[in-house]
């Protein structure tokens, strides 16, 4: 784990000093979100000894939970914004160092969060079976720390897992229980790391899982993702640019199924489109199911191609 600290610590820090690392983390997830991990994880990585010489200052009592807090955030973002970025090994390192000064901290919530995104890794590269363990833990650490939101981003996420794994029941199940907590969710005070899931992304999240049962169960589940997909693409603004482009490629995919060629093509261009700006090797990756599909069908020959070009720089 990330135990070192650095040399050239304060001598005393005050609310400032932490104001200063909570500031930096929501500013390097703004960016992350908007450009990609590939646009900000040396910024992040850059910045973190700076906020890791605040622990060995002395602190005042009522501010060390708050500081191990904003340090565990900073190296939270530093491992989503690495795993944004292909760089899995150095990303779990993050991710484990965060989740030593979350317990420490006693944050529960944030605890439960860190489990979600390791989970999250694991999802992404064909581990489902371990992501569910890694979204179990985050639950019950949800559920310690009386957070239906959080409990909400992880009921979600396994719905997600169990369609990958062709679980329909489970995944259907799941987000009935999604819908459930996250209504029952006290919205007016959000942490920074779960403020990201709103209406808008339980929905795409709804899209997703019901794109992956269509491609691993049943084409028909695609009649269910298109609409949640549909409402997730008007909804998310410039500041969300990777995650509406994650759902135009999810869309034009479930267009596919539906054999709608013509539609397809069209929507898989605009995420193309909307991806240049995104610097992500996850939307390299979401792009090759795309790929896969588009070349069953003669008409999508073009889109294809385009696919192919763009890849490389994905990244």
């Amino acid at each position: 784990m990330y135990r070192s600290r650095p040399a050239g610590a304060p001598a005393r820090i005050g609310i400032a000093d932490v104001e200063g690392v909570e500031q930096a983390a929501r500013e390097f997830r703004a960016l992350d979100y908007q450009y990609g991990g590939g646009s900000c994880h040396r910024s992040v990585l850059s910045r973190l000894p700076k906020a890791r010489a605040l622990l060995g200052a002395t602190v005042p009592v009522r501010l060390t939970r708050r500081l191990d807090t904003a340090v565990a955030d900073m190296h939270n973002v530093a491992g989503w914004t690495l795993f944004d970025s292909g760089s899995i090994t150095e990303a779990l390192h993050h991710f484990a160092a965060a989740l030593d000064l979350a317990t420490r901290a006693g944050n529960k919530e944030l605890v439960s969060n860190v489990h979600y995104r390791i989970g999250r890794v694991h999802l992404h590269h064909n581990s489902a079976g371990q992501a569910l363990w890694e979204f179990e833990r985050g639950l019950r650490a949800a559920r310690a720390a009386n957070s239906t939101l959080a409990a909400a981003i992880l009921s979600a996420n396994q719905a997600w897992a169990y369609a990958k794994l062709g679980r329909a029941e489970e995944a259907v199940a799941a987000l009935a229980t999604t819908r459930n907590e996250f209504e029952a969710a006290d919205l007016s005070t959000v942490p920074s790391w779960a403020a990201f899931f709103t209406e808008t992304d339980m929905t795409a999240t709804m899209g997703s899982v019901y794109t992956d049962l269509a491609r691993f169960v049943d084409a028909r589940f695609a009649k269910r993702a298109v609409p949640s997909l549909e409402v997730a693409i008007r909804s998310y603004g410039d500041r969300m640019a990777r995650s509406r482009a994650f759902c135009l490629i999810s869309l034009a995919v479930n267009r596919l199924l539906l054999h709608d060629v013509d539609t397809a093509v069209d929507i898989g261009r605009d995420a193309l489109v909307h991806g240049r700006s995104v610097k992500s090797s996850r939307l390299r990756d979401r792009l090759a199911p795309l790929e896969n599909e588009a070349r069953r069908w003669s008409g999508a020959d073009e889109l294809t191609y385009e696919i192919r070009t763009m890849m490389p720089a994905a990244s």
